[in-house]
């Protein structure tokens, strides 16, 4: 009798754990949404600016963004890992996320780097980097739409959607500064300009997604075990 009652209760205690880095987990995302949608916001504002004013206050704007874009993507990899360990089952998906999340991290802080050696005057090597670190964060994000593409609901769709947008909007900045190696400097910042728009509108889509997927989630479990919110 006692051994059945240990063993229930080492049960009840792992469900308990679970579901607090579950919850951890869900709150990184979220964290990290908001933090990319700032990120990719300063971004095309820095990118904005630069275009149309010239000055490396634009550069040095972009540079944060990207900064910033790398730390929300490193929180949310934060977030896939917990909700990874609290899951008992088929959970590929979410390492595929993660792996993209991480991928997205390195592109961001390859631009931030690259950008700042523009800044310092390194020009063409800067553009060199920015172009790679685009290429690598347009991966990430692939990465990141496939891994969701296998999770249910209509909000995934947006999820999708919006890291397709971003992989789309981050090999356009990517064409732009191989354009600006090849001294088409209008195509260039056309296309910068562009691509980092795209980025902010899949940002919107993904904060959107992961807000009111994990909000549906809660009332849902709300719900099933009695408590009906107001």
């Amino acid at each position: 009798m006692s051994i059945k009652f240990y063993t229930e209760y080492d049960k009840y205690l792992h469900t308990i754990g679970g579901e607090n880095m579950r919850n951890t987990g869900e709150e990184l995302i979220i964290t990290g949404a908001w933090f990319l949608l700032f990120g990719t916001v300063t971004s095309a504002v820095g990118v904005t600016s630069k275009h149309i004013i010239g000055t490396n206050f634009g550069k040095k704007l972009f540079s944060k963004g990207n900064a910033i874009e790398a730390f929300g993507n490193s929180i949310q990899s934060v977030g896939r890992e917990k909700l990874i360990k609290s899951e008992i089952g088929h959970n590929d998906h979410l390492l595929t996320i993660m792996l993209g999340s991480w991928i997205q991290a390195a592109g961001n802080a390859t631009n931030t780097l690259a950008t700042e050696l523009e800044i310092s005057g390194s020009i063409d090597q800067g553009e060199k980097l920015n172009a790679l670190g685009s290429v690598i964060q347009s991966i990430g994000a692939s990465f990141e739409a496939k891994g969701a593409r296998q999770e249910e609901g209509v909000l995934v769709k947006f999820e999708v959607f919006g890291n397709e947008l971003i992989a789309i909007g981050a090999m356009i900045d990517g064409i732009g500064n191989v354009a600006l190696l090849n001294q088409n400097d209008s195509v260039g910042e056309q296309l910068l300009f562009f691509g980092s728009w795209v980025q902010v509108l899949g940002s919107i889509l993904i904060v959107i997604a992961v807000t009111n997927s994990i909000e549906t989630e809660e009332e849902t479990k709300s719900t099933r075990y009695g408590y009906y919110p107001k």
